[in-house]
């Protein structure tokens, strides 16, 4: 039986370097198993991330217009901070993490805190490439936004409570058992919660237009279990501390601890952590095998219908290239 107590202890001992089987690739570091299809993460770790970096370079430094004009070419079709990748509510949950790290880390006045978020979700563009839907999402989203931060910032406060001090988001990096790439997590608050927005939903049947934001009765569905597994990787990482997860909507809350939720109990983050690590594994004996990126897209096949593929066409058409569809 796995010692998970010296396991651990040998993951914080470790510099938890990246191998330069990995390095290689420009495969840095491995983060939740089922947040993204396979052959995104590869696409996007190995492929996309390296030429944006060197179109950026090329911006910066090149005396060739020609070349300069190629290169915002690239950053705008593949860069999803140009090329509208976000969407309107997940730039939502991003401002309202914001905002209550404001209030309750900062201590700056709630007041101006709202106006200020409310300002800057309002500055958000919405996608141009899906039929109008984020734009929708959008304008759903900033009817409730002022209050799903109020909601948040008491809800943030009951998961602290027993905190002398609430603190933001670190980074906990360490190899899962059997791994020799490093996994990364970044809990939003005290090194073990993360905070889950919850935003109405368009609903063209209904009267108002849309529907109201629910919370999860449990952590069994497809959603929320991916979020067990985003946790669970911090959890082995930090020596097995309990962990949280923080639903919120506008007008309410919902707090799963492993006083509460069975899949957040020890024995089940367990199974987690053993499954994650042997996706990994799997990954980095691809990584091992390829002597070249074109190899290693040999070696996996997308799974377009995962949600990590609702990219820009632009993105999509890179994709199909390199993966030779």
């Amino acid at each position: 039986m796995t010692d998970w107590n010296e396991m651990a202890s040998q993951v914080r001992e470790s510099q938890a370097k990246t191998p330069e089987f990995a390095a290689r690739h420009n495969y840095w570091n491995h983060k939740n198993s089922r947040s993204q299809d396979r052959a995104k993460e590869l696409f996007d770790k190995v492929h996309v991330r390296p030429l944006i970096a060197t179109a950026w370079d090329i911006v910066r430094t090149s005396m060739d217009d020609a070349e300069v004009e190629d290169a915002m070419k690239t950053i705008e079709r593949l860069d999803f901070r140009h090329n509208g990748s976000n969407s309107a509510k997940m730039q939502a949950g991003t401002l309202v993490q914001k905002a209550c790290d404001d209030i309750l880390i900062y201590r700056k006045d709630p007041i101006e805190v709202y106006d200020v978020y409310l300002k800057q979700y309002m500055d958000y563009t919405p996608r141009q490439w899906d039929n109008g839907k984020d734009a929708r999402d959008w304008e759903i989203c900033h009817e409730v936004f002022v209050d799903t931060i109020k909601t948040a910032v008491e809800a943030i406060k009951e998961a602290c409570h027993q905190e002398d001090i609430i603190r933001g988001e670190v980074e906990l990096k360490g190899c899962l058992p059997n791994n020799q790439v490093p996994h990364i997590n970044r809990p939003d608050y005290v090194g073990v919660g993360d905070l889950k927005t919850k935003w109405p939903r368009r609903n063209d049947r209904s009267k108002s237009g849309k529907t109201k934001a629910s919370l999860p009765n449990n952590l069994s569905g497809q959603f929320e279990m991916n979020n067990v597994y985003q946790v669970a990787g911090g959890w082995f990482i930090n020596n097995r501390k309990p962990v949280w997860l923080l639903y919120v909507t506008d007008s309410d809350y919902q707090l799963f601890h492993e006083g509460n939720c069975d899949e957040l109990k020890p024995e089940f983050l367990e199974q987690v952590v053993r499954d994650q690590a042997v996706h990994h594994k799997v990954t980095e004996k691809m990584l091992i095998l390829a002597d070249s990126k074109h190899d290693l897209f040999e070696l996996v096949s997308p799974d377009w219908s995962h949600i990590s593929w609702s990219d820009p066409p632009g993105v999509i058409e890179e994709a199909k290239r390199i993966f030779k569809l």
